[in-house]
């Protein structure tokens, strides 16, 4: 009876740790932004994860008419995957035709660093994007992905500078540079958070 009430002691209090098991969040002081992957434009336009225990999973781009006129995030919980898309962003409008492409890092992972692609000679449009994620490890430590992910439209031709947040940080939202005349997102650049135990 006594060594049946010990185990039974034991199985409480590996359920009730494992049930306290704090996760993860980011930390609100710990805001940066990568340099642009593409160019710089004079508009920009944002979108953020809702909160701070979601990441960047996946992006998903439209192509009006060889232009990235729209944008949407997918953000995921650091402690339960579970992928949800934001609101998208709508940088330019569509004239004849469009489609769209989708990049995603992967179920537990979270994007760390963005690359973009632009047509060779002249012309800062994108026409595709590439993503590098990382898991989060039981201590917090970041672990890469093995592979990038890429979306590429017609005229993909030439890719940007790898832009990496710092390290220890995961992306929390985007910022799209914006072109003149029209033409749509010409950069991306990540905000980036580092990561800590959730209280």
């Amino acid at each position: 009876m006594k060594r049946q009430i010990l185990w039974l002691s034991a199985c409480l209090v590996a359920a009730s740790g494992t049930a306290t098991a704090a996760g993860f969040q980011w930390l609100p002081d710990s805001a940066a932004w990568t340099e642009p992957a593409g160019t710089s434009g004079a508009t920009k336009v944002e979108s953020q994860v809702t909160a701070e225990y979601y990441g960047l999973q996946a992006l998903k781009i439209w192509d009006f008419d060889a232009r990235a006129c729209s944008l949407q995030l997918e953000q995921s919980s650091f402690n339960a995957p579970s992928p949800h898309p934001l609101d998208p962003l709508r940088m330019c409008e569509p004239k004849q035709t469009q489609a769209w492409k989708r990049a995603d890092v992967g179920s537990g992972l979270f994007v760390r660093a963005i690359s973009v692609c632009t047509a060779k000679g002249a012309g800062a449009e994108i026409h595709g994007v590439e993503l590098w994620g990382a898991s989060i490890g039981p201590n917090g430590k970041l672990k890469p992905a093995k592979e990038s992910v890429k979306l590429e439209f017609s005229r993909c031709e030439k890719w940007s500078p790898r832009r990496e947040c710092p390290a220890g940080s995961v992306a929390t939202g985007v910022r799209a540079e914006l072109g003149a005349s029209d033409i749509g997102a010409v950069g991306l650049a990540l905000s980036c958070h580092a990561l800590a135990p959730a209280p």
